[in-house]
């Protein structure tokens, strides 16, 4: 399954600083997520240019197992960063090879099943 864990400024962000800059906890994470990639859990991150917002996009076994990820990463263990995380549904993904020819009708009958 694929997540996506939309990344923020958490509580102890530092305002007016980048995330480059935020200190121990944002090098831990960028080592903790090297190690996530390099078990193939984690298969797209970083931040966005806009300083605020980052992405890490995760293929996990299920929610939890994405949560537990995220739970443990330095800077959210810091209060650094925060999270939210969204379950993809993916009709077009490079990295499984996967395109959709489903119609629309058909795309809103399989999410409704699903929901």
């Amino acid at each position: 399954m694929r997540y996506v864990a939309n990344l923020t400024h958490g509580p102890n962000w530092r305002p007016g600083v980048t995330v480059h800059h935020q200190g121990q906890p944002i090098v831990d994470h960028l080592t903790a997520m090297g190690r996530r990639y390099d078990e193939g859990s984690l298969l797209l991150g970083g931040p966005f240019l806009d300083g605020h917002h980052g992405i890490a996009v995760l293929e996990v076994r299920d929610r939890d197992h994405a949560a537990e990820i995220m739970d443990s990463d330095p800077a959210v263990v810091a209060g650094v960063l925060a999270y939210e995380l969204d379950e993809l549904t993916a009709y077009f993904d490079a990295f499984a090879g996967v395109r959709t020819t489903e119609s629309v009708q058909r795309l809103g009958e399989q999410a409704a099943s699903r929901a």
